[in-house]
């Protein structure tokens, strides 16, 4: 026997292979659907024979149970052979389908549809009637009504989300469902707009929505396998209403406000049974999220910088090839955003002892970026057989700006340096990306493959102007126009390559992926104010020869690198399911990954870094159920190597106060990383959903700064720190307080704390010094909604974050302080057909050394509407920060400093909106 302990373990794994050859039970699923709609059938009477017509077992199909599939049958068999499947129902002829089990190690058998064909009978009219219970809970999955909330007149999915019991809405689009990430926004079962949520959140009406599902999501391969394969996702499914379903929908909106606000939306789509097509645009200066938000959530920290004007463009369509397993699809997005960003900042850094160094600057900033984005693919999926997808994506970015500041730097008592900045820049990004992968099933093992090709390149010009004076200190005057010349293209290329040898309740999976990565970069820097016959003022001018700008080039900080990168990864996947009630499941992936980096760098000379490094990086999950929770365990080792180019022996001064210096003695770095989560679910309308993490950071690189106390001067190089770790838990509990869902409670609290290390020291102290930081975060999130009928809902909403942070630094007080919120959300029908919905929200910081920083701040939102055309035309009044409080500066306090910053923006607005809604759809 070999004596590499890898090599023993997996032929004592595959000597183990006889003992999985028993018996097992396999089970057998599959639907019965109506042959001419579709739709699943159940209360259907399905009989189980053997190839002979020997009747073997009894089923009826299920009816349609928490959004699930209707007309679904399952049976339980053991032996290898053919069989038949007959389904009676009255009404219907007669159905039969014919499979086959043809090996012992298949997990499951998925029949083919068995479609019945409608014997012509009349049948009486049935009513059905509902209470609207805002959400049913089954387990995992979440299902809310969307009719049983009270959202205003025009309101978009984003508004509806927020609503929803447990859920939670980032600025940017993330979702959470009692503290849990949404990995993918479906609309109808498919990917909207390429996967970005955003899009789908802000331009698709919430009249239009039936029902919003949460539930973990089949994978292609366990959709193939018929059983678990660990691919499941985490999704919200926004289903609509029939009625928008099919046909065309429509939405414009047309808005003009104070202070020349306005904005103009158009969304429309077309369903039908073979594909969809939708447009949408978004022309606005409200700085995006800055329109009126009405849901409670505004913080202060999602009011963007600068004053924002976007115009936004996307086309997306699909067509479906083979029902809706297989499709062709193409989403495009275009945009183009102008930025007028005017600063003000203040920041104090924590240094040795009781020294502090302070930066106050401020400045303009004019930019303007470009975006063109295209997704396409093209996607087979024979049903329970294989799956192929190909990708073709292509993005370009242009972005240019200009700008301009002033900055003073000082210790605790004499200004140091006086610093006048100008710039202008231009840069173009362009990527292309190409990816084919598939997987296939052999019998009861699958096969996967995969390979893919990613080219892109990034021009960039940058002229800086640097006018910098020192105070304190014999320095000269130090002028410098810089202008920046930065070329970098990047090729990599994956593959990968699996065989999962499966078993009903086991799997051992052997694979090994592959990644090359080539970089090559070109970073020169030229002084223009060393030309002659030139205007040193005058920065954003090249010269008229090439000749002359060579003559120029600043050789100490201009270079050019080839860097090559090889990653080989061998892994070993092991899984066994339906251990038992406590250990229910568990998987384990062993991978070993080499890699070798070489990078051959000019720079005042030539710098060639090469670095080998093999790392083990083992992954284990498990789930299982104990004391009625289903709990969950995630731990992972993960290796890092650092960039080559920060191993470079290198000083960069083009910054005349931030020096950076390279570090050849950088190690690896390796992070722990484990999850528990725990959750229960108790009766039909209580869950509560408990989340313990830890982390922990070895080697990590940090960047040690070295302070010039005469000049200000910052000195920045990498350095590797251990005992970088924190740990956590967060609690979310959802509750219906009664049977009809008027009351629901809704409550979430978390706790965290972080140990860090850094580096800092100040010149004339020979070593750095290694400075603790210890912070403790405690965070209460509370929301109480109110619902007595369909003319109103009332929301409270209250929270706070309570920060303590203490250092082992001399003279460093410790901190502690507060952030809180209480708000009261209410939508009211009132006479005349007006719906009124209101937000008022107070929100204090508490604690902090700085008196300014201590402040209460009311914000009250406000909106009238009203609709015309039997709902198809709305009129809307908005109102944000009626008070005139919320403020655009801005405080930060953590252990390395303090951060105070003001932005010009537009916090206090009123806007008239008209919005038009055309729909039309099939009559039947």
């Amino acid at each position: 026997m070999p004596n590499n302990p890898f090599l023993l373990l997996l032929f004592t794994i595959l000597g183990c292979v006889d003992c999985y050859s028993m018996e097992y039970d396999h089970a057998v699923q599959g639907r019965v659907v109506d042959n001419m709609t579709g739709t699943g059938l159940d209360s259907v009477s399905v009989t189980l024979m053997k190839e002979d017509s020997t009747v073997l077992a009894n089923t009826t199909t299920w009816p349609k149970i928490y959004g699930n599939l209707a007309g679904v049958y399952q049976f339980r068999i053991q032996k290898v052979g053919k069989y038949i499947v007959k389904v009676e129902r009255s009404g219907y002829d007669n159905g039969y389908m014919d499979f086959e089990l043809r090996s012992n190690r298949e997990a499951s058998v998925l029949v083919k549809d068995i479609r019945m064909t409608k014997m012509s009978l009349l049948l009486p009219e049935v009513t059905v009637t509902a209470t609207k219970v805002k959400m049913v809970m089954n387990g995992d999955t979440i299902v809310y009504n969307a009719d049983a909330f009270n959202l205003a007149e025009g309101s978009m999915l984003d508004a509806l989300i927020s609503r929803l019991p447990g859920a939670s809405l980032t600025k940017n689009g993330q979702i959470f469902v009692n503290g849990k990430y949404i990995q993918s926004l479906l609309v109808n079962g498919r990917d909207f707009f390429a996967g970005n949520p955003k899009i789908a959140l802000e331009n698709l009406p919430a009249y239009t929505v039936n029902k919003i599902k949460v539930y973990n999501k089949a994978g292609r391969l366990s959709s193939i396998m018929g059983k678990s394969m660990g691919d499941e996702t985490f999704v919200m499914d926004v289903r609509l209403k029939k009625e928008y379903s099919q046909g065309y929908m429509t939405n414009v909106e047309a808005s003009v406000g104070t202070k020349d606000r306005f904005m103009g939306k158009f969304f429309g789509i077309n369903y039908n049974d073979v594909g969809r097509i939708g447009v949408f645009a978004n022309v606005n200066n409200l700085n995006d999220n800055q329109e009126a938000k009405l849901n409670g959530e505004w913080l202060q920290s999602d009011v963007p910088q600068g004053v924002l004007t976007n115009r936004n463009f996307g086309l997306s369509y699909v067509r479906f090839l083979n029902g809706i397993d297989s499709w062709a699809s193409s989403e495009n997005t275009f945009s183009v955003v102008d930025v007028n960003n005017i600063s003000r900042k203040s920041t104090q850094t924590f240094l040795t002892g009781t020294a502090s160094s302070f930066k106050m600057s401020e400045g303009r900033q004019l930019d303007k970026n470009t975006t063109l984005n295209t997704k396409n693919q093209l996607y087979f999926q024979s049903s329970r057989k294989y799956y192929i997808l190909n990708d073709l994506n292509f993005r370009y970015v242009h972005k240019k700006g200009r700008g301009n500041a002033s900055t003073e730097i000082s210790d605790s008592s004499t200004l140091l340096t006086m610093l006048t900045e100008g710039n202008a820049s231009g840069s173009d990004l362009f990527n292309l990306y190409l990816e084919h992968k598939g997987g296939s099933k052999i019998v009861a093992d699958y096969l996967r493959w995969g390979a893919s090709a990613n080219f892109e390149h990034l021009k960039t010009d940058r002229f800086t102007l640097y006018d910098v004076r020192y105070v304190n200190s014999p320095l000269p005057r130090d002028f410098r126009n810089n202008y920046h010349h930065d070329t970098n293209r990047q090729w990599e290329l994956k593959g990968n390559l699996s065989y999962s040898f499966d078993w009903p309740d086991k799997s051992i999976t052997p694979e090994y992926r592959y990644r090359f990565v080539y970089n090559k970069a070109s970073n020169m820097l030229y002084r223009l104010d060393r030309l002659d016959n030139m205007d040193s003022m005058r920065f954003d001018m090249l010269p008229s020869t090439r000749e002359a700008l060579a003559h120029v080039i600043d050789d100490n900080n201009s270079y050019s690198y080839h860097e090559y990168q090889n990653h080989h990864l061998l892994q070993l996947g092991l899984g066994h399911d339906n251990v038992g009630k406590v250990l229910n499941r568990w998987t384990l992936k062993i991978p070993v990954r080499f890699v070798h980096k070489n990078m051959y760098c000019y720079r005042l000379g030539k710098h060639d870094v090469s670095r080998n490094a093999v790392f083990l990086e083992p992954n284990l999950y498990a789930s299982g159920e104990v004391l009625r929770f289903f709990w969950e365990l995630k731990a992972e080792l993960t290796s890092h190597m650092p960039s080559l180019m920060s191993m470079v022996d290198y000083r960069d001064d083009s910054d005349p106060l931030y020096v950076r210096k390279g570090n050849p003695e950088l190690k690896n770095a390796h992070h722990y990383d484990a999850k528990l989560s725990l959750k229960r679910q108790i009766g039909k309308r209580r869950t509560m959903n408990v989340e313990l993490n830890f982390s922990k950071r070895d080697q990590v690189m940090s960047y040690g700064l070295d302070f010039d106390s005469e000049t200000g001067i910052f000195t920045s190089s990498p350095v590797n720190v251990n005992g970088n770790w924190n740990a956590g838990t967060k609690v979310v509990y959802v509750h219906a307080l009664d049977s009809a869902y008027r009351w629901t409670l809704d409550n979430q609290t978390s706790f965290n704390y972080i140990h860090s290390v850094d580096m800092v020291t100040v010149n004339g102290i020979k070593q750095s010094q290694r400075h603790l930081a210890n912070n403790y975060i405690f965070g209460e999130n509370l929301k109480l909604s109110y619902r007595p009928n369909a003319s109103y809902e009332y929301i409270l909403r209250a929270g706070a974050n309570y920060f303590l942070i203490n250092r082992n630094m001399k003279g460093f007080s410790d901190i502690n302080s507060i952030n809180y919120h209480v708000g009261l959300n209410a939508t009211i029908n009132i006479p005349w057909g007006f719906q009124l919905t209101t937000d008022l929200t107070m929100y204090g910081r508490r604690g902090y050394q700085m008196a300014e920083m201590n402040r209460t701040e009311w914000v009250w939102n406000a909106q009238l509407t009203h609709t015309f055309m039997k709902g198809k035309l709305i009129a809307k009044l908005q109102a944000f920060d009626l008070l005139h409080q919320l403020s655009t500066t801005h405080y930060a306090v953590n252990e390395q400093g303090r951060t105070e910053s003001w932005h010009n923006s537009i916090p206090r607005y009123a806007m008239l909106s008209l919005i038009w809604r055309f729909n039309k759809h099939p009559k039947k």
